[in-house]
C-alpha cells in the first residue's frame, strides 16, 4: 500500500477534497499496518513460547498416557501372576491334606506298635519273674 493512487486522479475542488480524504485514510492505513507488523514483532516470541509450551505439554499428556498404559499392562501381568499363585496354593494345600493324612496314618501305626511292644514286655517281664 505504499503506491500513492491519489497522484493519478483529477484534481478540482471538489474532488480535491475526497482526494485528501483518500489519502489521510490511505496514510493512517499505512499506519496501521506499520502498527499490526510491530505488534507482531512484539508478540512473535509470545507466541513461539505458547506454540512450544503447547507441544511440551502434548508430549507431557502421552507420557503420562503411556505410563498409565504400562501400569495397567504391569497390572495385568500382576492379576495372571496372583491366579498362578492362587492357583498352586491350591495344589500345595490338596498336596498337603495327603501329607497329613499319611502322617496320622503313621502316628497310628507307631501308638499300635508301641502297644504291642509295651504288651510284649510287660509279658516278657511276668515270665522271667515267674521262673
Amino acid at each position: 500500500m505504499s503506491e500513492d493512487f491519489t497522484q493519478k486522479l483529477p484534481k478540482n475542488g471538489q474532488d480535491s477534497e475526497i482526494l485528501t480524504a483518500i489519502k489521510n485514510l490511505d496514510d493512517r492505513l499505512q499506519g496501521l499496518e506499520k502498527k499490526v507488523d510491530e505488534r507482531l514483532h512484539d508478540t512473535r516470541p509470545i507466541w513461539h513460547k505458547v506454540v512450544a509450551d503447547i507441544a511440551e505439554l502434548q508430549a507431557g499428556q502421552k507420557r503420562v498416557e503411556d505410563g498409565q498404559k504400562r501400569l495397567e499392562e504391569g497390572q495385568q501381568a500382576i492379576r495372571s501372576d496372583i491366579a498362578d499363585v492362587n492357583s498352586t496354593v491350591n495344589f500345595v494345600k490338596g498336596d498337603q491334606l495327603v501329607i497329613n493324612d499319611a502322617v496320622r496314618r503313621m502316628q497310628l501305626d507307631f501308638l499300635t506298635i508301641n502297644e504291642w511292644l509295651h504288651k510284649l514286655t510287660v509279658n516278657r517281664n511276668q515270665q522271667n519273674s515267674s521262673t
